[in-house]
């Protein structure tokens, strides 16, 4: 029972043993205009929440721990108003509001139509699912208040976020590449070979239009160049289903997914391609990016990545290793090496395609894992370059002494 049923229950009761005691006609008629208001309030919180429609706005795709903006729209779309609705929205674990998500409408008329919106921001990297929203449904008075389950079910994207590779990096193996930013130009005229004509997609530097293909088609054309096979990446991470130790935003899969983010920028801003193999619950993932624009495809695999695939680590690199180009590097990231793995970068090694692991210790995760370094020295043995990253190392620095090994 709300404070105002209680009020007007009482008020109700002593203007009626006053009216009854002295006969007064305008006593009878506050008792009489203090039922009607209980009534009005009664019928008009029983009023359905169906004509309300709710749309979201969709989130910005941003990286882990960057705000962004909720947005909620709602409509009145009845005959009648709606009174004293109050809206509170549900938010997933890792997502956190920067404020209330939790606003008041004093009222909402026919055909009337309002914005919500607050500032969140994750503190993981993932495809987050936003609601139901809970909605209090209430009178004039806010007598009777009622609450009902809204479905406006959203999703926002967080990528995560790629570990700049600078370092001793910088002064070996991007130098003999160029740098991402200050040399990409003057690679294209000496580390690359000449391929063809294309159009003009969003993205491609204006240095590279073809003029005279230009003048003759009538549209913008591009001069294509065949990166060469030394410059390609491609990452196999382990998402195999009870691989992932850890709690929270420290588990070997978040900086694993990390690592793959990473290498693959990399990769693509050192002018080579990128590759990702992932596996899932939907079977396993292939993804190239062989341009700056399209990076954003292996972020939003990434984001949606989780330990669910059925495929061991050993498995999926062979199932990539038969659609990797050769000469290109492949990096498997893996807090559970198994058995089989070091036969199948022997494998690979005796096809000449490089490989390197980024293996994580699961014990420093997790106590209870089970221990792996003898798998890890049998992959090292078998040609993989090989580093072992511990729960808080330096991500950037084993990953850079990966890539300087694979030169």
């Amino acid at each position: 029972m709300t404070l105002q049923l209680l009020t007007l229950l009482v008020a109700a009761g002593g203007t009626a043993m006053v009216a009854l005691t002295h006969n007064a006609y305008a006593v009878y008629f506050m008792f009489s205009a203090l039922v009607a208001a209980l009534i009005v309030a009664y019928v008009t919180s029983r009023m359905s929440a169906r004509a309300l429609r709710w749309r979201r706005e969709e989130a910005d795709r941003v990286f882990e721990n960057e705000p962004f903006t909720i947005g909620i729209e709602l409509a009145n779309r009845g005959r009648f108003p709606r009174f004293a609705l109050g809206v509170k929205d549900t938010l997933p674990p890792f997502l956190e509001s920067e404020e209330t998500p939790e606003f008041v409408l004093p009222a909402l008329w026919p055909g009337q139509r309002v914005r919500l919106s607050y500032r969140a921001r994750a503190r993981k990297r993932g495809a987050y699912r936003l609601g139901p929203l809970s909605v209090v449904v209430s009178d004039p008075f806010g007598v009777f208040p009622r609450t009902a389950a809204v479905r406006a079910i959203g999703e926002a994207v967080v990528y995560p976020r790629p570990v700049p590779l600078d370092g001793e990096l910088g002064r070996s193996a991007l130098s003999a590449r160029g740098d991402a930013m200050g040399e990409r130009a003057r690679s294209y005229e000496s580390g690359l070979d000449f391929y063809g004509i294309r159009d003009y997609e969003p993205g491609d530097e204006l240095r590279r239009i073809h003029w005279p293909a230009t003048a003759h088609h009538g549209r913008l054309t591009v001069i294509e160049f065949d990166r060469g096979a030394s410059d390609n990446l491609a990452v196999v991470l382990d998402t195999n289903a009870g691989t992932e130790y850890g709690s929270g935003v420290d588990t070997t899969l978040e900086v694993g997914v990390r690592a793959a983010a990473s290498l693959v920028h990399w990769a693509v801003a050192t002018e080579g391609r990128g590759f990702i193999a992932v596996d899932s619950a939907e079977g396993p993932h292939w993804l190239e990016v062989d341009r700056p624009d399209r990076e954003y495809e292996a972020l939003e695999l990434l984001a949606r990545a989780g330990a669910d695939g059925s495929m061991p680590v050993s498995a999926l690199l062979q199932w990539a290793g038969r659609r990797v180009p050769g000469g290109a590097t492949v990096c498997v990231v893996t807090a559970a090496p198994d058995e089989e793995l070091p036969d199948v970068v022997a494998s690979l090694g005796r096809q000449r395609v490089r490989t390197a692991a980024v293996v994580f210790d699961a014990q420093s995760f997790d106590p209870s894992a089970q221990h792996v370094g003898r798998v890890v020295d049998a992959v090292s043995a078998a040609g993989a370059a090989t580093v072992v990253v511990r729960m808080g190392e330096d991500l950037g620095d084993a990953l850079e002494t990966i890539l300087i090994a694979g030169e």
